[in-house]
């Protein structure tokens, strides 16, 4: 069946963000995988200097187990309060040693799941997504991956904000995104920011084209499609993120040099602050994106 992916270090922010994919999984009636990667210190700088025993590594494993699945409890605690009759996911626990990225491939490989959740930190001064951690996810991970604020409880998705920059690749998104929206029917509202660096008739010519390309090839309706003037990229962002309301934004990470228009600023650390709603961030280019 199908599975949402729950990273976790157990830190309250990734025992937060569980909590939101236990509700998430509830909408889209999929199951839960609650994931940590334990490293033993050997395969730490200077580890091979110290002699770790095979005790010691089960120690390990049997702690990441243990948290695992008393995350697991709670959770299940919360599905027990449901009404009679309601979906409850079933709740799955692994462990692996080593790093999260060196493990990722391997994880990946259960065709089953459909996405990844990570809980955001934004209180350190690399700031929300950019950790070296959270960046190595969304470069290498050929599935959606979604961040979630410290704090934020899951609600009923009414409306999703996708950023799109209108390239072909964004129907292929919109149509996975759309079997996302379609169990509360939700709004998907595509965005555009317009920047000062490409003329208006230019770019009201490529809107149009694409969505014509959206009726004719995505089987949802409840779509819309707002238009976003600022001079800069990141002032595009930054407006949409203060005025429009919606419960989730969706991005696609279509290579490193968008994340350094958007992130490279001397401001970056204030606008993320402001970024309180989910964030999925949509691999490009993907093999095959999920149907949900």
């Amino acid at each position: 069946m199908k599975t949402i992916a729950v990273m976790t270090d157990f830190s309250d922010r990734a025992n937060n963000a569980a909590k939101y994919a236990l509700g998430l999984a509830q909408h889209l009636h999929a199951n839960v995988l609650l994931y940590n990667s334990f490293v033993v210190p050997s395969a730490e700088p200077l580890g091979l200097q110290v002699a770790w025993s095979l005790e010691s590594f089960n120690e390990l494993q049997a702690d990441s187990e243990k948290e695992l699945h008393l995350l697991a409890d709670d959770l299940r605690r919360d599905l027990s309060a449901l009404p009679e009759g309601s979906f409850k996911p079933v709740i799955y626990c692994k462990c692996d040693n080593g790093t999260l990225s060196a493990n990722l491939n391997a994880l990946l490989s259960d065709r089953e799941i459909l996405l990844l959740v990570i809980g955001s930190h934004r209180k350190r001064a690399s700031g929300f997504m950019l950790s070296n951690h959270m960046r190595e996810m969304i470069d290498g991970v050929q599935l959606p991956i979604l961040i979630i604020p410290e704090q934020q409880q899951f609600t009923k998705i009414g409306k999703i904000a996708f950023a799109t920059d209108l390239q072909g690749s964004d129907l292929n998104v919109l149509s996975s995104l759309s079997g996302f929206a379609r169990p509360s029917y939700a709004q998907i509202m595509l965005t555009h920011i317009c920047t000062g660096n490409v003329p208006a008739k230019i770019s009201d010519q490529k809107i149009d084209n694409f969505l014509q390309e959206v009726g004719n090839k995505i089987n949802y309706p409840n779509i819309f499609f707002r238009k976003v003037t600022e001079e800069h990229l990141k002032d595009g962002f930054k407006w949409l993120i203060e005025n429009v309301a919606s419960d989730i934004l969706v991005m696609v990470h279509r290579n490193k040099s968008f994340w350094d228009q958007l992130l490279n600023h001397s401001n970056t650390q204030k606008m993320a602050e402001r970024i309180n709603l989910p964030l999925l961030v949509y691999p490009c280019p993907a093999d095959s994106l999920p149907v949900f």
